[in-house]
Order: structure tokens, then sequence, then C-alpha cells
């Protein structure tokens, strides 16, 4: 009877505790539930916010990207068109220097042909001349060159002395610059000075030179050191105008544009002075 009645309140008891088990376990399944649903709503809430950010994102992208394919573009296109300018102005350029060396050559050419019946006189004391500057130069080459040499009076169109500022006391006097009348009396003055070599005026040592121009000055002044082999080696040379060296040898005139070229003549030929032994 009482084990009967223990079973019944154990059968009781379990019932009871299987219920609230049963009931606990859907209560924590109900919360589960609703934190899923919760959750899930979250995730899809934070996933759409993250969506419309990244669409923002990919969208600024792509503006960007556009725009620095537009600039690129344009980029590309200023080149192209700078590079053009930069051939066409290159062009022009050039046309310009050919331009610009042509003119150069005809006004240095043009000048030397002005100065070509010039003459210019180094070592004449200032005042020498007096009043009378182109009486003065033709008694000066008749006395310093001779005049013997001359069948007739020389011609003088105009002297003068360079523009240079006047010498003080002391200072080498300025040079005498004289344009010849006639081409014939300036090339034989300029022969007759080169045969005496030394000339004198009044007890003081003078020189003759061609009148040129300076571009033509240093293009002869280039060949200087050319000369001076030549003269140490006793080789006969000649300056022909403008700037052309001519060398003789065994009675062939050898004509040279530049210095290098000259010297490998002299090089190729042994002109060189003897070396001191």
């Amino acid at each position: 009877m009482l084990r009967t009645e223990l079973r019944n309140q154990f059968e009781m008891y379990r019932e009871d505790m299987k219920g609230d088990i049963k009931a606990q376990i859907e209560s924590h399944c109900k919360e589960i539930r609703e934190d899923i649903a919760v959750w899930r709503h979250q995730t899809k809430d934070d996933m759409e916010t993250i969506r419309v950010e990244l669409a923002d994102q990919v969208d600024k992208l792509s503006t960007a990207q556009k725009e620095n394919a537009r600039t690129q573009e344009d980029m590309e296109k200023s080149l192209s068109d700078m590079s053009d300018r930069v051939v066409a102005l290159e062009k022009s350029q050039q046309a310009l220097i050919s331009d610009n060396k042509r003119l150069t050559e005809k006004c240095v050419d043009l000048e030397n042909r002005s100065r070509r019946q010039n003459i210019r006189i180094v070592g004449v004391a200032e005042g020498a001349e007096a009043n009378n500057a182109n009486n003065f130069v033709a008694r000066f080459l008749v006395e310093v060159l001779g005049g013997e040499n001359f069948d007739r009076a020389i011609v003088i169109d105009k002297a003068h002395r360079s523009l240079a500022p006047k010498p003080r006391l002391g200072e080498k006097p300025r040079a005498i610059i004289a344009r010849l009348h006639y081409l014939t009396d300036k090339e034989k003055v300029m022969s007759l000075s080169r045969a005496k070599g030394k000339l004198s005026f009044e007890g003081s040592p003078v020189h003759i030179f061609p009148d040129m121009s300076p571009e033509v000055g240093r293009q002869r002044a280039a060949f200087n050191q050319v000369k001076a082999k030549l003269r140490d080696a006793g080789v006969q040379y000649s300056m022909q105008f403008p700037a052309r060296l001519v060398i003789t040898v065994d009675g062939t005139r050898h004509m040279f544009k530049d210095p290098p070229s000259a010297e490998r003549f002299i090089n190729s030929n042994s002109l060189s002075p003897p070396e001191e032994g």
C-alpha cells in the first residue's frame, strides 16, 4: 500500500518535473527564436547599410575614374598638341638659324666689300696728320714704301683716326684708317709692305694692315698658331680674303679654309720646324 502510494507520488512528481522542464525549454526556445529574429533583423539592416555605403563608394570611385580618364585624355591631347607645336617651333627655329646665318654672312661680306680698298696704319703718333689726314696718308705711303714704287700720286678718298677715345700722353696712338681711291693702289701698298717687312716712320716702327671687319679679323686670328709654325719652318704662306690661308710648297699653292685642315697638311708633309737638339 505504502509502495503504491510512493510510486504514485513519484509519478506525479516526475510528471510535474517534465512539465516544468518542458515549459522552461519552450521558454528558452522562444527567447532564442526572438533573439535570432532580432539579430537577423539587425544583420539585415547592417548589411543594407553596408550595401548602400559600398554602392556609394563604388559610384564615387567610378566618377573619379571617369574624371581621371577625361583628365588623362585631355593631357594626352594637350601633350600631342604641344609636341606638334614644338616640332613646328624647331622647324621654324632651324629656318631662322639658317636665315640668320645667311644674312650674317651677307652682312659680313658687304661690310668687308665696303672695306676692300681700306688700309689700317698702326704706330703713327697722334697729331702727325695735322688737319689734313688725306694728304698725310698719301705722303706717308710714299715716304715709307718708296716714291720710286709709284708712277703716279696715290689718291686717298678718306682718312681718319679710329673711333676709339683719344689716348692720353704715353698711351699707344690710335690707328689711321684710310680708303684708297684705286684698288690697285691698295694692293700695291699691301704688297710693298709685305716685301719690305719692317717699316719705320720718323724713327718709330709702323705697320700697314688691310682693314677688315671684326668677324674676319677673328677668323684670320684663328690661323696665328699655324702661321707661326710656317714661319719657323721657313714655308711661304699668305692670307687670301676673307680668311683663307694659302701655303706654297714646291711652287704649288694649297688653300685652307680652317686651321685644323692646315694643321693636318703641315703634319702630313713634315713642314713643322726641326726640333732643337
